[in-house]
């Protein structure tokens, strides 16, 4: 560029900015503190222009100031939301995560209106136009509490229909594909079970059951925290039901997102 062109550029700049930018000294001419300042934002505006146009991300958990929105049942969120801040707490500390309870049948509509990055659950279906995999699968048992007066050590079906059931089926959670299965099972076979309660997640079922003479089923992973505890026994289904499979769904907007790719990454790997 010429002296003349620079000259006529600075001036430019110098009202955009209104301020000299440039003054000259004993030492020539020096920035002032806000053309300093406004140089390095625009390096870094460079940068992030560079990065979308390449579509390289930076992917250091320690530097990612970064919120993570997350949908999933209660239960779920027990299991792993405690292991994901520990690790977060030492290879992202800028991080948050934001964990909250819907139904995750709207996966599609919570993910497409932005209010979450991830939903995690047991969804009966996946839009076509989301991603998802399979973060485990839990194996489900029956739990009744020590001491019940007609159950000890195992669990018939003539039992298992005598006795009333906590079942998951309430707002904000309406439908369980748990409960769908069983209760399909029963129908098929003409019979029926009676429901004495209705919870919106499993965690509140092994309280419920260890105070009266209910039947639930859970998941093993959640009757093992609480057998102990409130004296709960363990039994295996008078029927057969399939590992429930949870997955974690994501929105197109940040599956190449190396910040979202890794804590998918980190969350496979404590939910093993």
């Amino acid at each position: 560029m010429s002296q003349p062109a620079m000259s006529e550029t600075l001036a430019r700049l110098r009202q955009i900015f209104n301020d000299p930018l440039l003054v000259r000294t004993g030492r020539g001419m020096v920035p002032t503190a806000r053309a300093i300042d406004a140089a390095q934002k625009a390096k870094e505006a460079i940068r992030l222009v560079e990065r979308a146009i390449s579509g390289r991300e930076d992917a250091s958990p320690r530097s990612a100031e970064l919120e993570i929105r997350m949908v999933a049942h209660e239960s779920i969120s027990f299991m792993l939301v405690p292991k994901l801040m520990k690790r977060l707490q030492h290879e992202a500390p800028g991080a948050r995560v934001i964990a909250r309870s819907a139904d995750v049948r709207l996966a599609r509509e919570l993910l497409e209106a932005d209010e979450c990055e991830l939903v995690v659950g047991y969804p009966p279906t996946v839009a076509l136009n989301l991603h998802a995999s399979t973060l485990l699968r839990l194996r489900l048992c029956c739990i009744v509490r020590t001491g019940h007066p007609g159950i000890s050590g195992r669990l018939t079906m003539s039992q298992y229909l005598e006795y009333p059931h906590v079942v998951l089926g309430a707002l904000p959670n309406p439908v369980s594909t748990i409960e769908t299965e069983v209760e399909n099972y029963l129908r098929n076979r003409h019979l029926s079970r009676r429901i004495g309660a209705r919870v919106s997640d499993m965690l509140l079922s092994p309280a419920i059951v260890s105070e009266t003479d209910f039947i639930a089923i859970v998941s093993e992973r959640v009757a093992r925290v609480f057998a102990d505890s409130l004296n709960l026994q363990m039994l295996p289904p008078p029927m057969p039901l399939e590992d429930s499979r949870i997955l974690m769904i994501w929105h197109e907007r940040t599956h190449r997102d190396a910040r979202y790719r890794w804590i998918r990454h980190v969350i496979r790997g404590l939910a093993i």
